[in-house]
């Protein structure tokens, strides 16, 4: 048996009631070869942790809650545990990513793509789905994280494929709600491969969203701080020197099409 390439980091905070389904579907539609799945539950008072490690997954946890933290958690044991990974799929741990668009994200990562975003607002079945706010908040923050990283982006969604040398390299430092548009707008700046892929949106297994389909006044808040973690990612990310192709990453001036 070959070690896996590629992670499936689900962060996850209180999610008991779906971690269980969300893991059983990731496990009957992947390759057990080529993935691995991590969970990293960061600040969760239910039995999420319990849950997950009734699976054949990697569980971290920690006390700090956000984002960012469930994703550090899960990446670092992953790395101590299988040092070769290549890439790290980012997926929601409420059910509402589908795991038949992997596919289409290793796809686009076999054909060289350093980062690559599902879409959820390129896919109009969606919009039943979403709320009227959700699509107009993520369709804002991906023409702003565009504006800030010099690039048209549709979506600042949670379903996303980010190569581990790019990853390292953006080093992430937003841990709340800051995790995604850092990374967008970093890896524009940086002159990543990027390319969006339209992707499902699913309703949330069981229990209550904690940023979309809430109130506009919560909707409006988060926006901002997404909107204000993209300002001090774009102000502290400078462009690099010319990089050159080293076998996992793309000199910036590629003549590579950078789909958008």
């Amino acid at each position: 048996m070959r070690l896996p390439e590629i992670a499936i980091i689900i962060p996850a905070c209180d999610e008991a009631a779906c971690i269980g389904p969300v893991l059983d579907e990731l496990f009957a539609t992947l390759d057990p070869e080529r993935f691995v799945i991590a969970v990293g539950v960061n600040g969760s008072s239910d039995r999420t942790a319990e849950r997950a490690r009734e699976r054949l997954v990697l569980v971290a946890e920690t006390a700090r809650r956000g984002y960012g933290h469930g994703c550090e958690a899960a990446i670092g044991l992953t790395n101590n545990v299988f040092p070769a990974i290549q890439a790290y799929i980012f997926c929601a741990g409420d059910g509402a990513s589908d795991p038949r668009d992997i596919r289409a994200l290793t796809n686009a990562f076999d054909q060289g793509y350093d980062l690559v975003l599902g879409s959820r607002t390129r896919r109009l079945r969606n919009w039943s789905v979403m709320t009227v706010q959700h699509v107009i908040a993520n369709t804002g923050l991906g023409l702003w994280a565009g504006l800030l990283g010099g690039r048209v982006f549709s979506d600042l969604g949670p379903l996303r494929l980010v190569r581990r040398v790019l990853f390292e390299k953006i080093a992430p430092r937003e841990m709340t709600f800051g995790w995604t548009i850092e990374t967008q707008i970093a890896a524009a700046k940086i002159g990543a491969a990027i390319c969006e892929i339209p992707a499902t949106e699913r309703r949330r297994i069981a229990g209550e969203q904690k940023v979309s389909g809430v109130t506009w006044r919560r909707t409006l808040a988060i926006g901002c701080a997404i909107v204000a973690a993209g300002w001090r990612t774009s102000r502290s990310c400078r462009p690099p020197a010319p990089l050159a192709r080293t076998g996992d990453f793309l000199h910036p001036n590629s003549s590579r099409r950078q789909a958008t």
